[in-house]
Formats: structure tokens, C-alpha cells, sequence
């Protein structure tokens, strides 16, 4: 019998809802408004922001996933 609780795991989110939850979560957490008289190095900066946020969003749920899922031992 093995010691591992599979039912403590969170559900994984569909990719259509990872997707959601992480743009809602950017455009919550980032600014939201350009002008046009905005340079446009600020602007390059503005959505590279946004991209940075994005990413390291996604990384930080995945993260969580595979972290929250135990180490199997395979030496039996």
C-alpha cells in the first residue's frame, strides 16, 4: 500500500482556463492604457511588460502543479 494522497491534489485547470485565468490575472495586475502620444520605445516597453507578466505567471502555476503532485518511488 503506498502512502500517497492523490485526492489532497488540486484539479488542473483545461488549457482554455489556464488561459483565462492568467490573461485576467495580467490585466488585472498590469497597466492598461496607452496614448498615442506615448514614444514608442514606452510602448515596446508597456507590452513587454505584459509578456514578462504573462510568462512568469504561467511558470508559477505550473510550477505548482507538478510541485504539488508527489515523487512516485520507482525502486520497488
Amino acid at each position: 500500500m503506498s502512502g500517497y494522497n492523490f485526492k489532497a491534489l488540486q484539479p488542473v485547470l483545461t488549457s482554455s482556463d489556464m488561459i483565462d485565468a492568467v490573461l485576467s490575472k495580467t490585466t488585472r495586475k498590469t497597466p492598461s492604457q496607452i496614448h498615442p502620444n506615448f514614444k514608442i520605445s514606452r510602448i515596446r516597453k508597456f507590452y513587454m511588460d505584459k509578456v514578462k507578466f504573462l510568462s512568469s505567471t504561467i511558470h508559477e502555476r505550473i510550477t505548482r502543479i507538478l510541485d504539488d503532485f508527489p515523487r512516485l518511488d520507482v525502486s520497488a
